[in-house]
């Protein structure tokens, strides 16, 4: 049994934006945010992985000319990122591809949602990972690395946005609560007799997509710049 974390109607027509490149981690996510009242808009576009002007293009074309979201559910993470495989296995071209593109992705996606969230003087950004880049992954070199480098960034940018505000924040979810991807990964485990406290993983329509949706209500605008375990309590970790 699941119970929801923000009753229905608790976005009351919102715009929300769901962004997702690369992996398919937002599985009952946008159904949540449509549960809970949102006007939810989906956004996959290969585009967002392109030039600054490219990135605002394909905002536009999902959202119009100058509408700002009051919340943005994202995940930036392409194919090179996810590949799983050892470390020496890995080249300085693969490296960048996997490793560094992610990040500079995740600048300019953000760069363009701050230029319409900001002149707004509100909204929510959260970027929903997998957990892995907390604990360590086997195999997965470049995508802890991508992840950790999107959330240093995730903190600088809530702190220069803070003012303006608009929040930003991170999701870590349980991988395989996420993506089927996981299932063949290497995963770190927990040696306790109980390694996930609710003894289930968590449920993305009605708890990720809770959270967020919290996150971008009244209750929700003081916290920014924050990791927020979401993994049923397997890893106790700030």
């Amino acid at each position: 049994m699941t119970l929801s974390t923000s009753p229905p109607g608790a976005l009351d027509g919102a715009l929300a934006l769901v962004v997702e490149l690369g992996l398919p981690v937002m599985s009952g996510v946008a159904e949540g945010l449509r549960d809970a009242g949102a006007e939810v808009v989906v956004l996959r576009d290969p585009r967002l992985a392109g030039s600054s002007d490219e990135v605002d293009a394909a905002l536009a074309a999902a959202l119009g000319p100058g509408r700002a979201p009051a919340l943005v559910v994202l995940s930036l993470l392409g194919e090179a990122t996810t590949a799983l495989g050892p470390l020496d296995g890995v080249d300085l071209q693969a490296w960048r591809a996997g490793a560094a593109e992610p990040i500079r992705i995740a600048m300019r996606v953000l760069t363009a949602l701050g230029a319409r969230m900001k002149p707004a003087g509100r909204g929510a950004i959260l970027f929903l990972a997998p957990s892995l880049s907390l604990v360590g992954g086997a195999g997965m070199v470049a995508l802890s690395t991508a992840l950790e480098g999107q959330r240093g960034l995730m903190k600088s940018v809530a702190r220069q946005w803070g003012a303006s505000g608009v929040t930003v924040n991170w999701a870590a979810a349980a991988p395989r609560a996420l993506s089927p991807h996981f299932d063949a990964a290497d995963l770190a485990a927990k040696g306790d007799a109980v390694p996930v406290a609710l003894g289930r993983r968590p449920d993305a329509r009605t708890e990720i997509a809770g959270l967020a949706a919290w996150l971008a209500g009244p209750a929700g605008r003081g916290v920014t710049g924050a990791t927020l375990m979401i993994d049923g309590g397997e890893w106790m970790a700030p």
